[in-house]
């Protein structure tokens, strides 16, 4: 009687400290269920909107690889949250035939576990290779081609999907009769003596290590790319606002040499006006394509800060909790 008091009162007094509710837990589910299938469906459309342009327009550098690779991750990723949204909202809300839906759940995470870790490679090796770029822009350049990221890319997904495939043989799928109903059967996750060995260790290694490894990354490689864009739009700024020497230098060259040759009375071979223009209008176009060019690059570094930046803030939560959870004596590992 003493020993049935004494856990009612730590009950009680856990459940004070819960920020959620018992009763409130089932409703904020539901709603998070929810948001999730109506986030993730728009989320495959537009990734698969981006495979569709990328390949539309061509691979044509190392940049264009990574993130044709980094579309096709997210997609499958997508496309795996939202099977597991609607598989556990049909269990949930009891739909006939849906008994068997959060086996398939289970399954449907394993499959998002695995494309969200080869994205989040393929974002921190993004991020390392624009980062290295502003840093070091000559040799970096000469490093990271096309082939040599397809190389990398490819290495990074056997290399993770390797790691998964320990923790995949290690349990399987059987039907049971279902106890709720003598005439149907159930699939049911078995899971094999090794399971918790394999999981341990896919956890520590790539959920924990490699996670922060590619955290901190992506952090330095963010502060890189910000002081380099900075320090190139001071750059130009200051270009910019310097007054215009060369220009007025060459307008009171062409005043004189027009007036030169109304002085003069024949034109030497080969240094006619036509000649003149032609040769200032090809070193304007130049310098177009110049602009032009830079102005891409510079389009494609501000998409890849905001990339990785996005990854960061949306990692931080989880890193943040996993802390508290280290030092939490509540929590058992």
């Amino acid at each position: 009687m003493n020993e049935s008091v004494d856990l009612h009162v730590e009950v009680q007094e856990v459940s004070r400290r819960q920020i959620i509710s018992d009763e409130l837990y089932p409703f904020m589910n539901s709603l998070f269920l929810i948001m999730t299938a109506m986030f993730s469906v728009p989320a495959i459309l537009f990734n698969a909107m981006n495979v569709f342009i990328f390949c539309k327009i061509g691979v044509t550098d190392s940049i264009t690889v990574c993130f044709l690779h980094l579309a096709v991750c997210d997609f499958f990723t997508m496309i795996n949250v939202s099977l597991g949204a609607f598989f556990t909202i049909f269990f949930v809300l009891g739909v006939p035939g849906s008994k068997n839906m959060a086996t398939y759940t289970f399954v449907t995470a394993m499959a998002y576990g695995i494309s969200q870790d080869i994205a989040a490679a393929t974002t921190t090796y993004i991020a390392l290779q624009r980062g290295l770029c502003v840093a070091w822009p000559f040799l970096a350049r000469r490093a990271f081609t096309k082939k040599r990221s397809i190389i990398v890319l490819m290495v990074i997904t056997i290399f993770l999907i390797g790691c998964l495939i320990p923790r995949t043989v290690s349990y399987k799928l059987i039907y049971v009769p279902d106890p709720t109903s003598n005439s149907s059967q159930i699939l049911i996750i078995h899971f094999l003596d090794l399971w918790n060995n394999v999981t341990n260790f896919y956890f520590i290694f790539v959920k924990i290590f490699l996670v922060y490894i590619q955290y901190t990354i992506m952090s330095i490689c963010a502060v890189a790319i910000a002081i380099g864009m900075k320090s190139s739009i001071k750059l130009k700024s200051t270009s910019s606002s310097a007054p215009s020497i060369s220009s007025e230098s060459k307008s009171n060259h062409k005043k004189a040499s027009e007036t030169g040759m109304n002085e003069s009375s024949f034109e030497s071979p080969g240094v006619s006006k036509d000649g003149k223009d032609s040769q200032t209008s090809g070193k304007e176009e130049k310098d177009k394509n110049v602009q032009k060019r830079e102005g891409k690059e510079y389009l494609v570094i501000k998409q890849v800060l905001i990339v990785v930046l996005v990854h960061i803030i949306c990692t931080t939560p989880g890193i943040a909790t996993f802390i508290y959870e280290m030092y939490e004596s509540r929590f058992e590992f």
